[in-house]
């Protein structure tokens, strides 16, 4: 143990009784987090990772139960605050207890030995001294064993001493609560005198407040949804979860977790739902809160990218056990374990020539294999690797602490990948176009029935995909990336009719897909097929895997051939359905397996399978690794180079991960709320990427390389509403390079602050009460982002609210007109307010909606030529 441990973990073991035996999930973990660093807890799923959390604040549901090991949690103010509130539960060599005492005072200062100074304490627990206080006791060292102490003690401790964030904001939000009364709860349970009783008093005084809150809660709550950047957080107070969007979720999630100022935060894959540049936004927020916070941090995540950025130290788990610890920079640098080495080389990077994935899955859980664990997939593997308790050995320099669970000293990494894995830069080559869309729109009507439709409520429509032109080579890869909403998948759907598209033309092979008839088309989905997302949703959970691959051969009547003599047509299909199952990689014993009997990599299997069972040409491929883990991620994508050149496919590969679309895809086109900003060769983009929100996107790339430093472009606020979009340019309200108008003299990042401002004022969402109150916390002019909750406005002045407002300093007529603003504002006239802000600042980007150009490399945006563009355009670019 070293003085500055805040949180160890020794020996601990989890298990699940289940039918069939005892589920190890963890198995004898020891792992230590100390004050004010970040240790990352990474490994594929299944090997423990999110069970060790729990188990840490004693959240293992039935029938999962700790048994053994313990859990110590040494903060000593902690220590000292449970000791004096539960002194019959101090340890001493006389009694039991889980409160341990290892270093202090006592007496004034005349016996310093542990044993006494616990005794001391639990004789005359009101002398404990604690922060600020007197006391003749003085605690100076110890810990609380989480394991042993009750359910009351460890709710005192979750909240208020640990917080989680957990990962799917949207099932981990009560969606009947207001975001203000989730964060809130905590408040009151650790801070404000704990649950108020059931009582009619209470409810009287709940009601007469609103959200039920006090006004002290109230305004806590406020700042701290202000400090995770909670656009207007006096009023979104009051809102549900379902009106957030989910990187506002996740910064709720934050809220919640950082309410009472925890020593220890842990964060259970918290970027997980999010897009690259609402990941970059959180993973920056908890870094900048950590370091103002001074608290530790246990990142869980299976994004090697994220640790690299994040973390100080990395703990690698495979099924149930740690197997490699150590620093960061030793941990990439010079990876020990072969399951740590493989897992980094499962990971498409611009120097990997290859992908080599991880052979096999990770081993059942309740019949572990002797020794090593990883020895069944492990390439290096010997005979003594299967035979008693593997040793942990040191590697690296003697004053790192960097172990290895595994027998080798070193292993040869050159003889790993020889034989397996496609070549990154080996691109496959294109002939003529394949599919071709022009003016692609599908919009869906937000009318609740035929009765709004007949009464006439307008309630505008979800323009989802909205004008694109698509150009698909045959044998090519096109890869179309966005964030989450802006049609990527809308649009897959729409070029295949499984949505009927709303306007535009879909030409494959030469035949408009739109005049085909149900027949036709029933016929031409022979040759265009879909992998979609989920593997385990997608596939029927009542069919076998021979069914499910067997089905769209009964469909279309296929084989077309005729069976030969003796083999009926059963027979053939059964035939075809095992050639199809060897081809993706699968056992045709595990013909009659069912979907859940299957991993998710083996389900993605059967979900290709399916869709070459009709020999396509075309197919569109939906997110189809984003739900698989790096190593299984990586088997899937060299199986569809592997079939792509065996069966000259072409591929429509939509994604949100830029790293898999870079190996994989010829070409990217780039959307943005339902349109297409940009198109072109992979290696071209992301060498000269030239629309703003492209740059964003590849510079919010998690590298895995804790030795690089990210030029990351932060995006401020969410993607806008489909049903509203914009005018001219529609990434104009997050647009880091927005243009200013010609005669307006001001840099760029004071223009974007100035367009905040002014899309909150015309979006109505300035709290003028708050701007009015000297009390209440300052929002920045991005809407929270860079809210500043320990600056408060001296006065209603406007001059003292614009510098409480603008990060940059506004001079001459570019503050006048601010001011001017902000002085209707307080009259209560906001549409003067957005009028004034309109007449000095609108700019191209909002007047002209800007195209692609009929150039190799195309991207619609202001800053390059544009059919009618004015002379605001900046003429270096």
């Amino acid at each position: 143990m070293t003085a500055d441990e805040l949180l160890s973990l020794s020996g601990l073991r989890t298990q699940f009784d289940t039918d069939r035996g005892a589920v190890k999930a963890v198995d004898g973990v020891d792992l230590t987090v100390r004050e004010g660093e970040t240790v990352g807890l990474v490994g594929e799923s299944g090997s423990g990772k999110s069970v060790t959390a729990l188990s840490a604040m004693d959240l293992v549901d039935s029938p999962g139960r700790i048994a053994g090991g313990t859990v110590s949690f040494r903060a000593v103010e902690t220590v000292r605050r449970l000791a004096r509130r539960h002194p019959d539960h101090i340890a001493t060599p006389d009694h039991d207890g889980y409160i341990h005492v290892e270093a202090g005072t006592a007496r004034d200062g005349q016996t310093s030995a542990p044993d006494e100074v616990a005794r001391a304490a639990r004789d005359s627990p009101k002398q404990i001294a604690v922060s600020g206080g007197d006391g003749s006791v003085h605690i100076e060292e110890g810990f609380v064993d989480l394991t042993a102490a009750p359910e009351t003690v460890m709710r005192e401790i979750r909240g208020g001493d640990m917080g989680m964030i957990f990962q799917d904001p949207m099932t981990s939000l009560n969606p009947a609560l207001t975001v203000g009364e989730q964060v809130a709860e905590s408040l009151e349970l650790h801070r404000y005198g704990g649950r108020k009783k059931d009582s009619w008093f209470n409810a009287v005084r709940e009601s007469l407040s609103r959200s039920g809150l006090s006004e002290e809660v109230r305004e806590e709550t406020i700042e701290l949804l202000a400090e995770v950047g909670i656009p207007e957080p006096g009023q979104r107070v009051d809102e549900h979860p379902h009106e957030f969007s989910g990187g506002m979720r996740q910064r709720v999630l934050i809220a919640i977790a950082l309410a009472c100022r925890p020593q220890l935060l842990i964060a259970d894959e918290p970027t997980t739902a999010l897009d690259v540049t609402i990941q970059a936004q959180i993973l920056d927020l908890i870094n900048e809160l950590q370091a103002d916070l001074g608290m530790s941090v246990l990142m869980i995540t299976h994004d090697l990218g994220v640790v690299a950025e994040t973390c100080d130290r990395v703990a690698v788990m495979y099924a149930g056990e740690i197997v490699e610890e150590g620093p960061v920079e030793e941990i990439f640098g010079n990876p020990s374990h072969p399951y740590t080495y493989t897992l980094l080389e499962s990971i498409p990077s611009e120097d990997a020539e290859r992908l080599t994935p991880i052979e096999g899955n990770v081993p059942d859980l309740i019949d572990m294999p002797e020794g090593c664990n990883f020895a069944p997939r492990c390439p290096w593997a010997k005979p003594e690797c299967t035979e008693g308790e593997i040793p942990y050995l040191q590697h690296g320099p003697d004053d790192v602490d960097h172990r290895s669970k595994c027998i080798l000293e070193s292993f040869d990494k050159s003889e790993y990948g020889t034989d397996t894995g496609i070549r990154a830069s080996s691109k496959t080559p294109t002939g003529d176009p394949l599919l071709e869309t022009k003016g692609l729109k599908k919009h869906f009507s937000r009318a609740d029935g035929m009765l709004d439709e007949w009464l006439g409520d307008d309630l505008g429509t979800v323009k989802a995909v909205d004008g694109v032109d698509l150009t698909v080579h045959e044998r090519e890869t096109l890869g179309l990336v966005g964030e989450s909403g802006c049609g990527k998948s809308t649009t897959g759907r729409s070029i295949l009719r499984l949505l009927e598209p709303t306007d535009g033309t879909v030409v494959f092979a030469g035949d408009d897909i739109a005049d085909l008839s149900k027949s036709d088309l029933r016929k031409k989905r022979r040759d265009m097929q879909m992998i979609f997302q989920d593997p385990l949703s997608s596939l029927d959970p009542r069919q076998t895997v021979a069914a499910t691959i067997a089905e769209p051969l009964k469909i279309h009547d296929l084989p077309a051939e005729a069976p030969s003599q003796d083999v009926s047509k059963k027979d053939q299909r059964r035939q075809r359905v095992v050639e199809l199952m060897e081809a993706v990689g699968l056992d045709p014993s595990q013909r009659d397996r069912y979907p859940h009997e299957m991993s998710g990599g083996q389900r993605q299997r059967v979900g290709i399978a399916r869709a070459l069972a009709v020999d396509p040409d075309f197919i569109v491929c939906d997110e189809p690794v984003s739900a698989l883990d790096v190593s299984v991620q990586a088997q899937i994508l060299n199986l569809m180079e592997e079939l792509q050149e065996e069966f000259g496919l072409t591929y429509l590969f939509i994604a949100h991960d830029l790293s898999v679309v870079r190996h994989i895809c010829d070409r990217i086109a780039v959307m943005y709320l339902g349109e297409v900003v940009e198109v072109a060769a992979t290696d071209e983009l992301f060498d000269d990427p030239k629309h703003p929100y492209t740059r964003a996107l590849l510079s919010a790339i998690p590298e895995p390389d804790p030795t690089v430093t990210a030029d990351r472009v932060i995006l401020s606020g969410d993607v806008p509403s489909p049903v509203d979009p914009p005018s001219g340019c529609r990434f104009r309200t997050r647009c880091p390079s927005v243009i200013p108008p010609s005669d307006v003299d001001i840099d760029q990042e004071a223009f974007r602050e100035v367009m905040d401002f002014r899309q909150r004022v015309e979006d109505g969402r300035i709290d003028v009460e708050a701007m009015r109150d000297p009390q209440t916390p300052a929002t920045a002019a991005d809407g929270g982002t860079e809210a500043r909750v320990e600056g408060t406005m001296a006065s209603t002045n406007p001059s003292s609210v614009v510098d409480d407002l603008f990060e940059t300093r506004l001079t001459g007529t570019n503050r006048e007109t601010i001011e001017q603003a902000v002085e209707h504002l307080f009259a209560g006239d906001h549409e003067a307010a957005a009028e004034t802000l309109r007449e000095r600042f609108e700019t191209v980007c909002e007047r002209q909606r800007p195209t692609l150009q009929e150039a190799p490399h195309p991207a619609a945006c202001h800053l390059y030529d544009q059919p009618s563009d004015d002379d605001e355009r900046p003429q270096n670019h």
